[in-house]
């Protein structure tokens, strides 16, 4: 038993503390006209370094502004912006990024810096998307609410079950 609790503590070491990748996907849509027309994404890169952030719709032409997160989105936290990022893009910003946290505004073309910043896009097309974000960074998805990420949830258990384990040991002496 004594070579299963060493097992067990080697491979909790061996998980990472944060949900980080190179590399992130995900789908998201928006709605017509009005509230929900224009889609957040909140991410994280923990050092400077170039970024691919690409989004793709059979559905709408894609447009997409990207903001520094600073716990307030206005004009001062700007980046950049796309509509056509080339053949079988629709929409694409390619560029080096400092460590931090940013927000992506996801809508259909054509999209004002306004609209970016109020959420609101006055056009009538609507459907879902796909993103990808790649980075020579390491890049996750954020939000505004804190959360523990799923590895960090597993090795909090390992650790739970490995307390038991030796809580039945010391009692059973």
């Amino acid at each position: 038993m004594k070579t299963a609790s060493k097992f067990l503590l080697g491979l909790l070491m061996l998980l990472p503390l944060t949900s980080f990748a190179n590399l992130i996907t995900s789908t998201g849509s928006i709605s017509h006209y009005g509230a929900g027309s224009v889609s957040y994404t909140l991410f994280d890169q923990d050092a400077r370094a170039r970024t691919r952030i690409s989004v793709n719709s059979a559905s709408f032409d894609t447009q997409i502004f990207l903001f520094e997160n600073d716990g307030i989105l206005n004009g001062s936290d700007f980046v950049g912006y796309n509509d056509d990022g080339g053949p079988g893009l629709n929409s694409l910003i390619d560029r080096i990024l400092n460590a931090g946290s940013y927000i992506l505004a996801v809508s259909d073309f054509p999209l004002s810096f306004s609209e970016a910043l109020s959420g609101f896009n006055y056009n009538n097309r609507y459907g879902s998307y796909n993103l990808r974000i790649n980075s020579a960074a390491n890049i996750g998805f954020s939000s505004n609410v804190s959360s523990v990420p799923e590895p960090t949830t597993l090795s909090l258990l390992g650790l739970g079950l490995l307390g038991v384990r030796l809580s039945q040991r010391f009692r059973s002496r």
